[in-house]
């Protein structure tokens, strides 16, 4: 089982029993796991924690960790702009099985945890699974780290090589509000005759 977490740069967090308990917002092209609720928050949030963040251009995916306690508190994932075929998004293992827990950062540093590269898509989007490259998909995963509702990081060989958002457009919603809680059914797809 899983322990002990590596990141880029020699980066580590050991799991623990505590997920964060805070409703995943899918906004645009970003997910957001943390409890700020607009850029200024977003900004104070930033500087009373460490870990991963995005500074000017660059932009890995963002760990924060409050100093004491060194917890994992919030996180934001880019969802990559390149999308994996669908025979390599058929290759995507489906187990081992999501495992729910949090982080806690083996030491206060900061750190820098590179976005995943590559999107692979379930039929009709039931889960959006991001890799750091398609290699990760020529082994099988360790682990599976449900790190909040239906959020989970993916282990392979201890290393965090990519994340997964199951029922996507459950979390949908615009600037930094909460996604609605009963979205409204898609209307009906209407069919046109074959030629």
């Amino acid at each position: 089982m899983t322990t002990k977490l590596k990141f880029d740069g020699g980066w580590s967090a050991t799991v623990t029993g505590e997920p964060l308990d805070l409703v995943p917002r899918l906004l645009g092209t970003f997910l957001i796991v943390s409890p700020y609720a607009d850029r200024v928050e977003r900004e104070k949030f930033l500087a009373v924690t460490f870990g991963s963040q995005d500074w000017l251009w660059d932009l890995p995916d963002v760990f924060r960790f409050a100093p004491s306690g060194r917890r994992l508190v919030g996180a934001e994932f880019r969802i990559p702009e390149e999308s994996a075929s669908a025979e390599d998004s058929a290759r995507l293992p489906v187990t081992p099985e999501v495992r729910p827990g949090g982080l806690r950062a083996d030491e206060v540093k900061d750190f820098r945890h590179e976005m995943c590269t590559v999107l692979c898509r379930a039929p009709g989007d039931a889960v959006l699974t991001c890799l750091r490259d398609l290699d990760v998909l020529d082994e099988p995963l360790e682990a599976r780290i449900g790190i909040a509702p239906d959020v989970a990081l993916l282990v392979q060989h201890g290393t965090v090589v990519g994340w997964s958002l199951t029922d996507p457009a459950r979390y949908l919603t615009t600037a930094y509000a909460d996604p609605d809680p009963d979205p409204p059914s898609p209307p009906p797809v209407a069919c046109s005759p074959s030629a």
